[in-house]
C-alpha cells in the first residue's frame, strides 16, 4: 500500500515537473540576460577568446552586470578606455563583472593586447 502510494506520489510529480518545463524553458528564450540569483541583477557575459572580446559590442539596460571571462590561453584585461575600470590581468578561467548604472557607451580593450582586442558596451 505505501510502495503504491509512492509510485503515484513520484509519477504525478514527473508529470507536473515535464508540464512545467516548457514555460520555463520559454521564459529563458525571453530573457535577454541571465539574472544573478544573489541581487536579481541581469548579467550579460563577454568571453576573452582568440586575442578577442565575444561579443565585440554589446546593448545592455542600466542596471546590468556585465560579466568577462578569460576563455582563452593567455592573460586577458578588460580596461577602460576612459578610465573607469581595470580588470588587473586575469588568468585563463578568471572573471570580472561590474553593474552599469548610467546610460552611454563604454569602450574598452585588453591591456596585454590592446591593438587587437577592443570592445564596446552601449548602456540605454
Amino acid at each position: 500500500m505505501v510502495r503504491s502510494t509512492l509510485r503515484f506520489v513520484v509519477a504525478s510529480l514527473v508529470v507536473v515537473a515535464v508540464g512545467l518545463a516548457p514555460a520555463v524553458v520559454a521564459a529563458d528564450k525571453r530573457t535577454a540576460g541571465k539574472r544573478d540569483a544573489a541581487s536579481s541583477v541581469v548579467v550579460e557575459r563577454v568571453r576573452m577568446v582568440d586575442n578577442a572580446f565575444r561579443p565585440r559590442s554589446l546593448t545592455v539596460a542600466a542596471g546590468t552586470r556585465v560579466r568577462w571571462v578569460n576563455r582563452g590561453v593567455a592573460v586577458h584585461s578588460t580596461t577602460s578606455n576612459s578610465g573607469i575600470w581595470d580588470s588587473g590581468l586575469l588568468d585563463p578561467g578568471e572573471a570580472y563583472g561590474r553593474v552599469f548604472r548610467k546610460a552611454g557607451t563604454f569602450k574598452y580593450h585588453c591591456s596585454a593586447h590592446p591593438t587587437v582586442m577592443k570592445g564596446v558596451i552601449t548602456v540605454t
